[in-house]
């Protein structure tokens, strides 16, 4: 295993469920590019796996949904749907403006999960910053205590 690899596969098992579903969408986003530069070239065959490995995302991101019941959870589930609809267009009739939508979708929803990662992380890292607080030492003057 590279170190690259290994880079990755730590950043994975030590990802918060948000942080995975940003990774799985960058990843998908980033194929979703890769088809549209393989279809430029004429590449179609090619592409075809990626169309795959993007369906299988779109197919994870979808099983992740935990609470379909909730109205966020069912929108999202419902815009998870129509991306593998999509997707199904692109595979099957190498629909450029589907493949474009697709790619515009996933964007948005990875600068999105983006978003409440850094806020996870940040709220994350004001939760573990040690609380300084003034206390009265035995001689009436003040000091400062360090908690973690």
């Amino acid at each position: 295993m590279d170190s690259q690899e290994a880079f990755l596969r730590q950043e994975v098992e030590s990802a918060s469920p948000a942080k995975l579903r940003f990774l799985l969408l960058q990843k998908a986003h980033g194929l979703s590019i890769i088809v549209q530069d393989l279809w430029k070239q004429g590449k179609h065959d090619e592409s075809q796996q990626w169309i795959i490995r993007i369906q299988d995302i779109v197919t994870e991101l979808l099983a992740g949904i935990v609470d379909p019941n909730h109205e966020l959870a069912q929108i999202t589930s419902d815009l998870y749907i129509f991306m593998a609809k999509l997707l199904a267009a692109v595979a099957f009739e190498r629909d450029v403006e589907a493949m474009q939508n697709v790619s515009e979708i996933l964007e948005i929803e990875m600068e999105t999960w983006g978003m409440y990662v850094r806020k996870e992380a940040l709220e994350s890292q004001r939760n573990a910053r040690p609380q300084v607080t003034p206390e009265m030492d035995n001689d009436g003057s003040n000091s400062l205590n360090f908690q973690a």
